[in-house]
């Protein structure tokens, strides 16, 4: 009896934990910008990662300049426009080539 419902109890927490999961935004710590890229990516080799890194100027959402680094498994294209999705840990999540960055704003 004991078993049973320690059992269900597990359950009923197990399936709480992948609702949350699920529902949470996927995208929380990434943010999106656009950008043309100047330069060839640095050839970067750390533990458990291999690819190029990028400083570039970039648009954020808001049209704000911005100069961040990232870092790509892939090398992306010299004087192509894309639009990027960096997470925090400045990795690149994803990279759509554009064919025109937004302008800044005014601000």
């Amino acid at each position: 009896m004991k078993k049973g419902i320690f059992g269900l109890l597990a359950a009923l927490f197990v399936i709480t934990m992948v609702v949350i999961e699920f529902s949470s935004p996927v995208g929380s710590a990434a943010n999106t910008y656009y950008v043309t890229i100047k330069n060839d990516g640095k050839e970067v080799t750390k533990s458990k990662f291999k690819g190029y890194s990028f400083n570039e100027s970039c648009l954020d959402n808001n049209g704000n300049s911005q100069k961040i680094n990232f870092m790509s498994n892939t090398q992306l294209k010299k004087n192509k426009q894309y639009k990027i999705v960096v997470q925090d840990n400045q990795l690149l999540v994803q990279a759509k080539e554009i064919n025109n960055v937004p302008l800044a704003s005014s601000k």
